[in-house]
């Protein structure tokens, strides 16, 4: 027998009594049941409400509406599903909730057609997101609501029924997807007034067919736009989130023993200037004392330290990993071709394959040319850009590598000869006056426009297009540096999601998964240019690393990594900052950005960045197992259990970080050190 329990109180915080709100002359909750009853799998369905006097106008109401019920515990609803679920002996639960007044018997049969398929314990659409949110269901056997029941002791766990069930590894989870991605990121549940407005809105307009469907929401969305931005703005499962906070229990004293990272350490001061080959991984970038400073393995998303410290690790080697570490199919494609060789006296064949898949992906791509390293492209590229011009100036906007070209532009400047300072000139991002004015004042002069089409800040409206308009009215190429973007904002990366494709690109980092690799990709004409400039090093075409690139695209091409990513990148977001509002401080704390690449950023009261917040926060993190510098460089590894695990390590820091700073000396809370910036690059 299959059940369907759908969860209904009047209890709402902000909109109380939502579920009894007439949609179309029928009560919400009316309308998911008559949704629900359309399935063809389900059997019977009832509403589960609380026994709670404020819940006395849901039972009177499914008794009038000769409307199968149950009352059981207000708080605990893993007890109140438990209990109405033991009385009808089903073997398989449908959990519905009674704020999806646009669920669809047809999704919902979906799942419970995966559930069946696969022998799973539990399935749902939830694993990643590529339904609006309000189309949610899960499918779970008894058996597994039992165990939960009996073993689930946290808050989040009974207060929200599945995580036990979704998040443990004695279960089979599967996840079904929508074959129409449209929907995806839309709200269609009903949490606020807005929300409401929205789906009476929607009844309204296809009063006509009372059978609706969710596809038919969809045609009326994509002829009405404006329909959309009624309710867009919120955070998908607020409530889960504020719940985890609630059952965060701070702990203020955590150590961790980091003897032997302290004792290489002071050996790599006396052998190696800065004790690390990158800026961003020395020891200065965290609080001295209370973070690790040498890893010695990686595995997915997790980290160890030499001294045995467990880490889930949101830095990756700096982005390049977005499988996560050591992927066994791109280590194993790599392995083959050492056993080969990967160093050879002529090209492999290997380098015309990868070129062939990166001009397939890559909407600019027409010839390739590849590098180690993101600073090669991009050096490459500017070269290439002179070459090809006869001029000489640069403007840039993002950060671009440690070659003179464009390091000579920053604070970091040392060492770089003044007339080469001289020739790059950066601009703001989304300025298209600025550039304007800086192309116009060097009339005929600059080679080309390089810039991150993205970075944490959206690009405006025609802000992308204007800059190619720009560069070309000038005589200038358009460069787009996405060693950065390059395959996390998909696979033909920033420049076919914002649909503006530049003379040339370079990508590297993601591309190989942490295998040295990166490349200056382009329009021909341009790129022929390269076989008269000096763009020649032995690795250029290093085998290896080619042959883990190949396989680092068929993986994100033929499987939902790139989904995965931003799912969890989205829980990761809106767990911040919600537990920053929950705590009183998300004018200082915020996460901003896209889902699998966010910035966290840190304000004084003032609204300046503040390297005091940076560095408590960075310590308790990292003191709880969670490894971060200023981002969350999101893999395919970072899995449902790690990204909850994360939530609860911040619901608790958050908890800590309120007490430190209603301190009127949060500096003593220091363990160490405060952490020193490289410099600003974005």
């Amino acid at each position: 027998m299959i059940l369907a329990i759908i969860q209904a109180r009047m209890g709402s915080t902000r909109l109380p009594g939502k579920v009894l709100e007439e949609i179309a002359g029928k009560p919400m909750v009316w309308q998911v049941v008559n949704r629900v009853e359309r399935s063809k799998y389900i059997d019977k369905v009832v509403v589960a409400t609380s026994t709670d006097s404020s819940d006395d106008p849901m039972a009177e109401f499914c008794k009038k509406a000769d409307v199968e019920y149950f009352r059981g515990n207000e708080a605990d609803v893993l007890d109140r599903f438990y209990q109405a679920a033991k009385i009808f002996e089903p073997d398989t639960i449908v959990r519905i909730t009674a704020d999806c007044p646009l669920i669809e018997g047809e999704v919902i049969d979906k799942i419970i057609e995966k559930f069946q398929s696969e022998k799973a314990d539990y399935a749902s659409n939830i694993s990643v997101y590529t339904y609006p949110d309000g189309m949610d269901a899960e499918v779970f056997t008894f058996a597994a609501l039992e165990e939960a029941w009996k073993n689930a002791g946290k808050l989040s766990e009974r207060e929200h029924v599945t995580p036990y069930i979704r998040l443990s590894d004695k279960f089979k989870v599967v996840g079904v997807t929508a074959d129409d991605r449209s929907g995806k990121g839309m709200r269609w549940t009903v949490d606020e007034p807005k929300d409401l407005m929205f789906v009476r809105e929607i009844y309204r307009r296809l009063a006509d067919k009372p059978l609706f469907g969710w596809k038919d929401v969809l045609r009326l969305l994509e002829e009405n736009p404006e329909l959309v931005k009624i309710n867009q703005e919120g955070i998908m499962n607020e409530g889960y989130y504020k719940t985890l906070y609630a059952q965060a229990e701070p702990n203020g004293t955590v150590k961790l023993n980091l003897e032997k990272s302290n004792e290489l350490l002071g050996k790599a001061k006396d052998l190696i200037p800065g004790c690390a080959q990158t800026f961003s991984k020395g020891f200065n970038q965290f609080v001295k004392g209370t973070a690790p400073v040498f890893l010695e393995r990686g595995e997915g998303c997790r980290v160890w330290d030499v001294d045995g410290n467990e880490y889930i690790d949101y830095i990756q080697g700096l982005l390049p990993n977005i499988l996560g570490y050591a992927n066994e199919e791109v280590n194993n494609a790599a392995f083959e071709q050492l056993k080969q060789g990967h160093s050879f006296s002529l090209p492999h064949p290997v380098e015309v394959d990868l070129a062939e898949k990166l001009v397939e992906l890559i909407p600019c791509a027409e010839m390739v040319r590849f590098g180690k390293n993101g600073s090669d492209a991009t050096a490459g590229a500017v070269r290439a850009a002179r070459a090809f011009t006869g001029r000489e100036r640069i403007a840039c906007s993002g950060y671009h590598g440690w070659q003179d070209w464009f390091i000579g532009s920053t604070t970091r400047n040392a060492g770089v000869p003044q007339a080469v300072c001289d020739l790059t000139h950066p601009f703001p991002y989304n300025n298209l006056e600025a550039l304007d004015k800086l192309l116009t004042t060097h009339k005929d002069e600059f080679a080309a426009v390089i810039m991150e089409p993205v970075n944490f800040t959206p690009p405006e409206d025609a802000f992308l297009q204007g800059v190619k308009e720009l560069a070309h009215k000038h005589g200038a190429l358009l460069i787009f540096d996405e060693i950065c973007s390059g395959f996390h904002f998909g696979l033909g990366g920033a420049q076919k999601r914002f649909g503006v494709t530049p003379d040339m690109a370079c990508f590297g980092k993601a591309m190989g998964n942490g295998f040295p690799i990166s490349c200056v990709v382009g329009r021909s004409d341009v790129m022929k240019i390269f076989s008269e400039i000096f763009f020649s090093f032995t690795f250029g075409g290093e085998v290896a690393s080619l042959a883990a690139a190949l396989k680092v695209l068929e993986i994100l091409e033929t499987t939902d990594a790139l989904e995965k990513m931003e799912e969890n990148g989205q829980r990761l977001q809106d767990g911040f900052n919600t537990f920053a509002a929950e705590a009183g401080i998300s004018d200082r704390f915020e996460c901003i950005g896209y889902p699998f690449w966010s910035l966290l950023k840190f304000r004084d009261a003032d609204g300046t960045d503040s390297m005091l917040e940076r560095s408590l926060f960075s310590q308790e993190t990292i003191k709880r197992g969670v490894l971060t510098l200023v981002s969350h460089n999101m893999t395919a590894a970072h899995d449902a259990t790690s990204t909850e695990k994360t939530l609860e390590v911040y619901a608790e820091v958050f908890k800590v970080l309120d007490e430190m700073l209603k301190d009127s000396n949060p500096a003593r809370f220091l363990e160490g050190e405060i952490i020193q910036p490289v410099f600003k690059v974005r």
